[in-house]
């Protein structure tokens, strides 16, 4: 799943980056973390993103319906200090359950099209992830 990171530029030598994670902040979650140096904001970020993650699934919290809105973050006062923004992909399989092997029929155009966004598209791992991704995105619109 793809997470904006807003990450505050330390402003000498003794003081770390901060980072917050906005689509995991709400009225009962906050994530935040901090990196000693640039090259390790990916590994802190990630870190504080699956410890919050994991907190929310076992308080029962469906992490589909977790949102990331890029663009507004920026422009919202609770994070005006913050004065970089990137994206970042973690991986949230884990949290999904076991996967389960499935026989399904499809016509070949769709399967190729379906190949071809694959391979296009650095967000799909494979043919399976891209079908789940569908899924869950049709069943989300379906509440």
């Amino acid at each position: 799943m793809f997470f904006t990171l807003g990450i505050e530029t330390p402003k000498d030598k003794n003081t770390a980056y901060g980072i917050v994670v906005p689509a995991l902040c709400n009225d009962k979650y906050d994530c935040f973390s901090a990196a000693d140096n640039e090259s390790n904001i990916p590994i802190m970020a990630t870190e504080a993103i699956l410890l919050v993650v994991e907190d929310m699934i076992a308080s029962g919290y469906n992490i589909k319906d977790i949102h990331n809105d890029h663009i507004s973050y920026q422009n919202d006062t609770n994070y005006a200090h913050y004065d970089t923004w990137v994206i970042i992909n973690v991986d949230l399989s884990k949290f999904e359950g076991k996967s389960k092997r499935i026989n399904i029929s499809l016509p070949d155009i769709l399967i190729d099209r379906i190949d071809s966004a694959v391979k296009s598209s650095p967000i799909y791992k494979d043919r399976s992830n891209f079908l789940a991704q569908a899924a869950a995105h049709e069943l989300s619109s379906c509440k």
